[in-house]
C-alpha cells in the first residue's frame, strides 16, 4: 500500500504528460501562442456552423462539391471542430504574415496518411510524426492534432513543423489568451498589441530609447479581440479592447449618453451619419507618443488655414483649436421612384484659438451654403433651406440608428425605401442590396459593427450566398462533378 502511494505522484505525472499529447485543439493552440513573441494575431473559424448557416447542401449544384469535398474529410478530421489560426509577424505592405499556421482536430491519422498519398503527395515519417513539404506550404500531424505552415519565402517546412509540435505540447496560456479562444461566435480573433509593436517596423523606431520603452511597457499584455457572428436577419462584428491599464488610460474616447451632436444638425430625416466625441489633450498626446509624424501628415492633407493653424499651433494645437465635438448627416426625401437628392448638414466643434480660422471658413462656405453660423460652441453649415435649424423641429434618426451621437464615433447608413438598382454596382458589391441599415459605433472599451439586413427572418450568411449564387450562376452551372 505505501509503495502506490509513494508512485501515486508520478502515475499522475505521467497521465497529465499523457494528455499533451492527445488534448484539446484550444489547448494546444494555447500553449503555441504562451510566451511566443512573433504571433500578432491568432484565433479560430467556425466553418462547419457557418456552412450550415449558409444552408450550402441547398446551394444547386456548388452545394453538392462542397457536400463531397466535407464527406471526403470526415473520416480524418473533424469538420464540425473550428480551425484555428495563428499569424506571426511582421506583416507586409499588402496585410499578409510573414508566417501562417493552421491547426485542425484529426480523426484518424492512419486514414488521413493513406488519403494524402493516394492523391499523389508523398509524407515522409521522423519518429511518430507524418510531415510533407511542397513550394510555400508544409504539414505535418500526429495524435489528433494536424498543423499546416505556409510562408511566401524560402523556409525548412520541416523544421517549422517540428518546433510548433514542441510548442503545442507545453502549458497552455492562461488569461486574456484564454478569454479569446474560448469564444462561441462564427469567427474570433484576438490581436497582440506588444508583439504587434514588436514586430512592426514604423515610425515608432525612430523615437527615442527611453520613449520606446514606455510604450512596450504600456502594450504589455494587451490584445483587441475580434468576433464576427451571422444570425438571423444580421451580421455583427464587435471588438473588445483587452489593454493593459495604463494603455486604457490613455483611450481618448468620451461618450454623450443623451447624443447632444443630434442639435446641431439642423433638420430632416437622415440617410447617412456621423459623429466623433473626442478628448482633444489625450488624443494630441496620444498622437505625440504613438505616431510622431501625424500631426504633419494631417496638416498636410488639410491645407488651407487649417494647415497654418495647425503648425503654428505648438504641442496643444489640436486642443487649442478644436473642441472635439464633430457631426455630419446627408439628409433628404426619397421620391416616388426610390431616388432622392442628397443634401448635407455638418457641425465642428471649435475652441477659442479655432474662431479665427473658423472666420475664414466661414466667408468660404457661405458661397455654397443656404445657411452658415458660427458661434462660441462651433461652425454649423446647412446646404438645403429644407434643413436648417427650426424651433420645435430636430433631426429624425431612423430606427434602428439610435446610437448615433452617443458614442466616441458613431456611423450610420440607412437605405430602406431607396431603389439600389439606380447604382451601378457589380459581383460582391451588390450584397448591399441586401442591407437595410448599418451601424458602427466605438468607444474606450471597444467598437461594434451592425449590418441589419431587410430580410428578418433568414440568417444573413444564407442570404448572402444566394445572392452572390445568382450572380454567379451561369459559371457555377458550367461546373462538373
Amino acid at each position: 500500500m505505501k509503495k502506490i502511494l509513494f508512485l501515486l505522484p508520478a502515475i499522475l505525472v505521467l497521465i497529465s504528460c499523457g494528455k499533451k499529447d492527445n488534448r484539446p485543439m484550444n489547448e494546444y493552440v494555447s500553449a503555441f501562442l504562451k510566451d511566443n513573441k512573433k504571433v500578432v494575431a491568432f484565433g479560430k473559424v467556425d466553418l462547419n456552423g457557418i456552412l450550415e448557416k449558409a444552408d450550402y447542401k441547398n446551394v444547386p449544384k456548388l452545394g453538392l462539391v462542397i457536400k463531397k469535398e466535407i464527406e471526403g474529410m470526415e473520416q480524418e478530421l473533424n469538420t464540425e471542430a473550428p480551425l484555428y489560426f495563428a499569424l506571426e509577424g511582421p506583416f507586409a505592405q499588402d496585410g499578409t504574415p510573414e508566417t501562417t499556421y493552421l491547426f485542425m482536430e484529426v480523426k484518424d491519422a492512419d486514414s488521413l496518411e493513406a488519403n494524402i498519398i493516394s492523391r499523389g503527395y508523398d509524407v515522409e515519417k521522423k519518429g511518430d510524426l507524418c510531415f510533407h513539404a511542397s513550394g510555400d506550404v508544409a504539414f505535418g500531424f500526429k495524435n489528433n492534432l494536424l498543423v499546416l505552415v505556409s510562408k511566401k519565402t524560402e523556409f525548412d517546412g520541416e523544421q517549422l513543423t517540428k518546433d510548433a509540435f514542441d510548442k503545442v505540447t507545453g502549458d497552455p496560456a492562461t488569461g486574456k489568451i484564454d478569454e479569446i479562444l474560448s469564444g462561441k461566435t462564427d469567427m474570433v480573433m484576438g490581436m497582440n498589441i506588444e508583439n504587434l509593436y514588436g514586430t512592426s517596423n514604423t515610425d515608432l523606431n525612430d523615437l527615442s530609447k527611453e520613449k520606446q520603452e514606455q510604450i512596450r511597457n504600456m502594450v504589455k499584455d494587451s490584445y483587441v479581440l475580434s468576433t464576427l457572428d451571422f444570425q438571423k436577419g444580421a451580421a455583427v462584428f464587435e471588438t473588445k479592447n483587452l489593454f493593459s491599464k495604463e494603455l486604457s488610460d490613455r483611450m481618448f474616447f468620451k461618450n454623450d449618453a443623451g447624443g447632444s451632436i443630434i442639435s446641431f444638425l439642423g433638420t430632416g430625416n437622415p440617410r447617412m451619419g456621423l459623429s466623433a466625441n473626442l478628448d482633444m489633450k489625450k488624443m494630441q498626446k496620444f498622437l505625440d507618443d504613438f505616431s510622431p509624424n501625424a500631426m504633419k501628415e494631417l496638416a498636410e492633407t488639410i491645407g488651407g488655414p487649417a494647415q497654418f493653424a495647425l503648425m503654428a499651433g505648438g504641442d496643444e494645437a489640436l486642443s487649442n483649436l478644436f473642441s472635439g465635438r464633430l457631426g455630419a448627416v446627408m439628409v433628404g426625401e426619397a421620391m416616388a421612384g426610390g431616388s432622392m437628392t442628397p443634401d448635407f448638414n455638418f457641425f465642428i466643434g471649435l475652441n477659442k484659438d479655432g474662431m479665427t480660422m473658423a472666420e475664414t471658413f466661414k466667408a468660404f462656405l457661405q458661397a455654397g451654403m443656404a445657411q452658415v453660423n458660427l458661434n462660441d460652441k462651433g461652425l454649423a453649415a446647412y446646404s438645403n433651406p429644407a434643413y436648417v435649424p427650426q424651433a420645435g423641429e430636430k433631426l429624425k434618426i431612423p430606427s434602428g440608428c439610435e446610437i448615433f451621437g452617443k458614442k466616441g464615433m458613431t456611423v450610420f447608413l440607412y437605405l430602406d425605401g431607396l431603389d439600389m438598382s439606380q447604382f451601378d454596382f457589380e459581383g460582391e458589391e451588390k450584397l448591399i442590396h441586401l442591407l437595410k441599415y448599418a451601424t458602427f459605433e466605438m468607444d474606450n472599451s471597444g467598437s461594434r459593427l451592425y449590418l441589419k439586413a431587410k430580410d428578418d427572418e433568414e440568417n444573413a450568411m444564407k442570404q448572402m450566398v444566394k445572392l452572390l449564387y445568382e450572380e454567379l450562376e451561369d459559371k457555377i452551372k458550367g461546373l462538373t462533378l
